[in-house]
C-alpha cells in the first residue's frame, strides 16, 4: 500500500469523480420540473457554494496536524472538553456506518447494471464490482488517481456521445423557464449533494505533487462535475420521451441499444469513481481511529459493504441514503467552526486570501448548506 504523490490532473479527477455517485442519475427528473433557467441557476449556485466550501476544507486540512481525514481534523479542533470521547465515538460510529452503506449502494447500483446489460448473475456481478474496485483501493492513492483520471475521461466521452444523440434525436424542447421556487430549491439540493467531494479533499491535499495547484484542482474538479451534470441533465430531458427518476432508463428506452450500452458504462463508472474515494476515506478513518494496520483497515472498510450488498434487503440499504444526506450536511456544518479554529493564527495565506477571514462570506457558505438540508424536505411537484 505504498503511497506516491498524485499529479494535479489526478487530483482534479479524484475530486470530480468523488461527487459522481447515484445523485446525478436523479437530477434530470428533478430538473424537468423547472426548466432551463432553473437548471442553470441551480448548477451555478451549487458550483459557487461547493467550490467555496471545498476551498475552506483545503485550508482546514493544511492547518491541521491530524490531516489524513476529516474525522481526525474535527477531533483536533472541535471535539474537546469532558465529552470529547463521547462526541468522537458517536461521530465515528455514525460516519463509519453511513460510509459503509454508501459503498453498499454503489455496489448494488453497478451490479444491477451489470446484470441487466450483460446478463451476469446478481450475486456474481456484486462480487465482480467489489473485487475490481477494492483492488484499486488497496493499490494506493497513485493508482486510485490514475483510475479516476481515465474513468473521468471515459465519462466525458459518454457525455459527448449523449450530446450528439440528443441533438440528432430530440423529442422535446427545453423550456426557458425557472419553475417554482420549491422545485428549484429541491434541484439545488440534489446538485449540491452530487458536487460534494469533502472526503476526497484530505486525500488530494495530502498527496498532490504541487500544493500550489490545490486551488486549481478543487475549482476545476467541481467545475468538471458541474459541466457533466449540466450536459447530462439537458441531454436527458431533450432526448427522453419519458423522463424517469433514474435518468438513464428513460434515455435508453428513447435512443436504443447503443445508448443503453453507453448509459450502462456511464452508471458503472460513476459508481466506480465514487466507490474509490469513499472506500479510501473509510480506510483512512478506520486505520487512524482504531489504530490498526492498513491491511486490516482495508478489510474492515470494504468487506462489510459487500456483505451488506449481498444479504441485506435493498429497501433497507436505500433508506441509508437519507441518513447519508444528513451526515453530509452535518459534516459540512462542522467545517465552518473547525475552519475558524484551525486558521485563527494563520498569516492570511489562505485559499481565499483575505476573504477567508470574512465572516459574511463564511455565513453565506454556511447558509448555502443549510438550504441544502432544507431542500431534502421538499417533495417535487
Amino acid at each position: 500500500m505504498a503511497s506516491k504523490k498524485i499529479s494535479t490532473w489526478e487530483a482534479v479527477m479524484l475530486i470530480a469523480g468523488s461527487g459522481l455517485g447515484t445523485g446525478i442519475l436523479a437530477i434530470p427528473y428533478a430538473a424537468s420540473k423547472t426548466g432551463l433557467l432553473g437548471i442553470i441557476t441551480a448548477v451555478v449556485a451549487a458550483f459557487v457554494a461547493s467550490a467555496l466550501m471545498h476551498l475552506l476544507v483545503v485550508d482546514l486540512v493544511l492547518n491541521s496536524k491530524n490531516s489524513t481525514q476529516l474525522m481526525g481534523i474535527f477531533k483536533e479542533h472541535l471535539f474537546k472538553g469532558k465529552n470529547e470521547r463521547l462526541y468522537s465515538s458517536l461521530f465515528f460510529a455514525v460516519l463509519a456506518v453511513v460510509l459503509l452503506f454508501n459503498l453498499a449502494i454503489y455496489i448494488l447500483v453497478a451490479a444491477e447494471v451489470l446484470t441487466e446489460s450483460f446478463g451476469v448473475a446478481p450475486f456474481i456481478s456484486k462480487i465482480i464490482f467489489y473485487c475490481t474496485s477494492s483492488l484499486i483501493v488497496v493499490a494506493g492513492i497513485k493508482i486510485i488517481g490514475i483510475s479516476e483520471k481515465y474513468s473521468m475521461i471515459i465519462i466525458g466521452g459518454v457525455v459527448l456521445f449523449l450530446i450528439v444523440m440528443s441533438l440528432n434525436h430530440p423529442v422535446k424542447n427545453m423550456e426557458l423557464s425557472f419553475g417554482s421556487y420549491g422545485d428549484a430549491l429541491a434541484l439545488y439540493g440534489l446538485v449540491m449533494f452530487s458536487f460534494s467531494a469533502l472526503f476526497s479533499i484530505p486525500q488530494a491535499a495530502n498527496n498532490i505533487e504541487d500544493k500550489n495547484k490545490l486551488k486549481t484542482a478543487v475549482i476545476t474538479g467541481i467545475g468538471i462535475n458541474a459541466a457533466i451534470t449540466l450536459i447530462f441533465t439537458v441531454s436527458s430531458i431533450t432526448a427522453s420521451k419519458n423522463i424517469t427518476q433514474v435518468a438513464t432508463i428513460g434515455l435508453s428506452s428513447s435512443l436504443g441499444n447503443i445508448t443503453a450500452f453507453v448509459c450502462s458504462v456511464f452508471v458503472i463508472l460513476a459508481m466506480f469513481t465514487s466507490y474509490l474515494s469513499i472506500a479510501l476515506a473509510q480506510l483512512d478513518i478506520i486505520s487512524t481511529e482504531l489504530k490498526v494496520k492498513r491491511n486490516t483497515a482495508f478489510i474492515d472498510a470494504t468487506v462489510p459493504s459487500l456483505l451488506a450488498a449481498l444479504f441485506l434487503p435493498v429497501s433497507f440499504i436505500s433508506m441509508i441514503q437519507v441518513v447519508g444526506g444528513v451526515v453530509a450536511v452535518i459534516t459540512s456544518l462542522l467545517v465552518i467552526p473547525g475552519y475558524i479554529k484551525a486558521t485563527e493564527h494563520s498569516n492570511g495565506n489562505l485559499m481565499l486570501g483575505n476573504l477567508g477571514k470574512n465572516k459574511v462570506l463564511l455565513n453565506i457558505v454556511l447558509a448555502s448548506y443549510i438550504l441544502m438540508a432544507v431542500s431534502s424536505l421538499i417533495k417535487l411537484s
